[in-house]
């Protein structure tokens, strides 16, 4: 493989496949309202701050699953949204806002304090219905929903000690007392085994609920506690109303995090999007222009520890049983601008126990491996066989580090789409996340036929399906133009030439197939690529 045609890979990986970043920064940063400052500020894990949004009063925040966040701001009578764009609208008006929380379906709950404490429930699109008209006074403050869809609220009484208390919504609506004896329970929280977190701001105390209503303090002495939220790791933070910091507890042990010099409002994480976590594509390997060609990019602050495998002869076993594979595979790595990384023909040859360590070493010895820690960056993995011969391949890159401040963007692969059992198949696994997230799939052919590309034999008319775990075709599209062409050029990723094809579709957390033809039975050249929107 000549390090010219991998730069103009690069350069055409570069070209369609520019990451989507969001106006938030990363997922696991911490949001917090500052509000005589009239601010958003933003904090990265170290706890570095910087000014997000100005001239809002953020009593409380809550992104949805969709990291769109939402700001109750009882000082304008309204409830912002701002998405990851960084655009912010009026999501309703004519409320007095007080705690917000999304029930799992993506519905909006909102406390509005005017006549005499209501819930009020928003659909995704706006649409707004009176899911409690009246909570009877007593200060409703906080929101909070557990796994099984049970809303809990807080409510401060007359505002004296041991005049507080929390009741609970089942999803049916019916409620029901859960605790009281508190004095000015606000901000409320609920950890993946759903015990519930209280912030006592007139107590100074945090204190836990087991679901069935044991109580036990977590942490006393602390300044006004106002608002709390829990990080991806399951670590309770904390916002003092009256100190002005924000701390922390991993173990159960107060870390300082920030101070602030402001009071602080409501405080929220902007939540894990799904992630790519791994993409395999079968395709014909030939030779030259016609090896088989995995790009991808690596995304975030940290390193990404990956496996890369080219497997061939696993192809032509039970359950399989392709015709015509690869006999003996192997594996290149190149970086952003074209140069060789790693090289393996036989993965025992050189990290066998490594390999074996993740669970991923390839079924026969002939097939290829790669165990390496990539940092950010552009990379593309090439599949041949060895000696130049030819055969059904599969090339695939799996994420073996989901936790870090990393992950796999824009994955892609160019190889032979042929007919039959030879078209290309793309596999990808989506993980992490609120349960889904958005993706584009596009299938390119004549684009790679042009300059400054000039591949000879390019797919002329490319179809690309996409398929379900369950086999179910989720959408499946010839000319691009055909079906969702608003919806595609609105991402910017639409295929230079109407012959391309691509999908844009919401897709729940999974196992997914994209499938590259040649329309009416067409062969060559094909790229066939994954984005994640988030």
């Amino acid at each position: 493989m000549k390090q010219s045609l991998i730069k103009t890979l690069l350069a055409f990986s570069l070209f369609t496949a520019a990451p989507h970043y969001s106006a938030h920064a990363a997922a696991g940063d911490l949001y917090d309202g500052g509000l005589n400052a009239l601010a958003i500020y933003k904090f990265d894990s170290a706890g570095n701050r910087t000014v997000f949004k100005s001239g809002t009063y953020a009593d409380w925040l809550a992104f949805d699953s969709k990291g769109n966040l939402f700001v109750a701001d009882p000082s304008d009578n309204v409830i912002l949204k701002i998405t990851p764009a960084g655009v912010q609208t009026n999501f309703a008006t004519g409320v007095t806002p007080a705690g917000i929380a999304f029930d799992g379906a993506g519905n909006l709950f909102a406390i509005n304090t005017a006549a005499s404490g209501s819930i009020l429930k928003y659909t995704p699109s706006g649409t707004m219905t009176t899911f409690v008209p009246n909570l009877g006074g007593g200060g409703p403050t906080g929101l909070v929903f557990d796994s099984n869809g049970n809303l809990y609220v807080s409510k401060a009484g007359n505002n004296t000690q041991g005049s507080g208390s929390i009741v609970k919504f089942a999803p049916n609506g019916t409620m029901s007392p859960f605790a009281s004896g508190l004095f000015l329970p606000a901000g409320l929280a609920v950890d993946s085994a759903n015990n519930l977190y209280v912030a006592d701001l007139g107590s100074g105390s945090v204190f836990k609920f087991l679901p069935g209503g044991t109580q036990t303090i977590f942490f006393p002495g602390l300044s006004a506690p106002r608002s709390l939220a829990f990080d991806s790791n399951g670590v309770l933070y904390v916002g003092e109303f009256g100190s002005h910091d924000i701390v922390k507890f991993p173990g159960g042990l107060k870390t300082p995090f920030s101070h602030d010099d402001t009071f602080i409002g409501g405080i929220a994480f902007e939540p894990p999007t799904a992630q790519l976590t791994n993409i395999s594509t079968r395709a014909s390997v030939q030779t030259g222009s016609g090896v088989t060609i995995a790009g991808f990019i690596v995304t975030g602050t940290d390193s990404k520890t990956v496996v890369l495998r080219g497997l061939g002869p696993t192809l032509g076993q039970p359950p399989f049983n392709v015709t015509g594979v690869l006999a003996d595979t192997t594996l290149q790595v190149f970086d952003g601008s074209g140069h060789p990384l790693w090289f393996n023909d036989n993965w025992k040859d050189t990290q066998q126990a490594q390999i074996q360590a993740t669970g991923l070493a390839p079924p026969n010895d002939l097939e290829s491996a790669i165990l390496q820690v990539l940092p950010p960056g552009n990379y593309t993995a090439v599949l041949s066989g060895k000696n130049g011969t030819t055969g059904v391949g599969l090339v695939e890159v799996y994420d073996i580090s989901p936790g870090v401040f990393a992950e796999l963007t824009n994955v892609s692969t160019r190889g032979f789409v042929g007919t039959g059992d030879n078209v290309m198949i793309a596999g990808i696994i989506t993980n992490g996340g609120n349960g889904s997230t958005q993706i584009v799939v596009r299938g390119l052919g004549p684009t790679l036929a042009a300059p400054p590309f000039n591949i000879a034999g390019a797919l002329a008319d490319p179809i690309v399906t996409l398929v379900d775990q369950n086999g179910m075709v989720v959408k499946t599209n010839d000319n691009w133009k055909n079906t969702q062409q608003a919806a595609i050029q609105a991402t910017g990723l639409a295929p230079p030439n109407d012959l391309e094809s691509a999908v844009v579709v919401t897709v729940a957390t999974g196992r997914y197939t994209a499938i590259l033809s040649g329309k009416n039975g067409g062969t060559g050249i094909g790229l066939v690529e994954v984005y994640n929107l988030k």
